[in-house]
């Protein structure tokens, strides 16, 4: 008879992996090598995650969770804005945010070569969250999606400027720089 899996064992991997990918780049992760850092054998990983991305998309999902980040109302006014980008792209001097951030990057720069969409959609979203800002602030629907496209891959910028340059980087004034100059094209009131 098959033991019962212990429930506590997949959010400690997870939370076991995060510590380790602070330290470790995603090309030097595999099954085997987390197993070891695990103190385990590979089984558990396999038998809970299934693949390495699979670990390292729960790991990226667990560090999302863990974000105090609402949805972007798109009646919010200027201030509401600067707070989203600073709360949604900015705290990186938190660990886990840096990590966040990291890890998005490592993961969209090679989701184009493997089949998968997880970092695209998560941009999408994104995009298409400002762009419902802007369109709700005056702004055409095609207008609209070109300056959230700008904003957000700016804010995306900013956030690897901060990873590769961490003392030349001030992320929250450039965030709301980024949320000044999309709200000043359109019929926001600040708060």
């Amino acid at each position: 008879m098959p033991r019962k899996p212990d429930p506590t064992l997949k959010p400690a991997i997870i939370e076991k992996v995060t510590q380790h990918l602070r330290e470790t780049r995603i090309e030097d992760v595999s099954v085997r090598s987390l197993g070891r850092v695990l103190g385990t054998s590979a089984y558990p990983i396999v038998y809970h995650f299934g693949t390495r991305d699979a670990l390292i998309d729960a790991v990226v999902e667990h560090l999302a969770d863990t974000a105090d980040v609402c949805p972007l109302d798109p009646t919010t006014d200027r201030d509401g804005l600067r707070a989203w980008f600073t709360t949604r792209f900015g705290g990186l001097d938190d660990p886990d945010r840096a990590l966040a951030a990291r890890l998005t990057f490592e993961l969209g720069s090679v989701e184009a070569l493997a089949p998968g969409d997880r970092e695209h959609r998560s941009h999408r979203a994104l995009v298409d969250a400002v762009a419902a800002w802007c369109v709700e602030h005056g702004r055409c629907a095609a207008d609209a999606d070109r300056a959230a496209q700008a904003a957000v891959l700016a804010a995306r910028g900013t956030q690897w400027g901060r990873i590769v340059d961490r003392e030349h980087v001030d992320v929250h004034a450039a965030l709301c720089a980024i949320a000044d100059a999309l709200s000043a094209d359109t019929r926001v009131l600040t708060g």
